[in-house]
């Protein structure tokens, strides 16, 4: 899938995996929007991200559990620090 950012492409996850179709739609969306945490691996890594939520309160979600984004884009960032 092409997307303008990591960001992008784990919001359009979310949004339309098969593997979340019986979620619902607005708990996702309210997680996406206010409880979701992204990290770029540091140390030289180009385009590996890590995501979780910290959507606790709310059952709808609480099975998600997070995962990780490898982006493909030559020109993706690379981080040397950590941070």
């Amino acid at each position: 899938m092409e997307c303008s950012s990591e960001i992008d492409a784990l919001h359009k996850v979310l949004r339309e995996a098969e593997a979340l179709e019986n979620h619902d739609k607005k708990a996702i969306e309210d997680t996406i929007k206010t409880y979701l945490r992204v990290t770029h691996i540091a140390m030289g890594y180009k385009g590996v991200w890590i995501w979780h939520h910290c959507n606790f309160d709310s059952e709808e979600v609480e099975d998600i559990y997070g995962g990780s984004i490898v982006q493909t884009d030559k020109n993706g960032a690379v981080r040397e620090g950590s941070s």
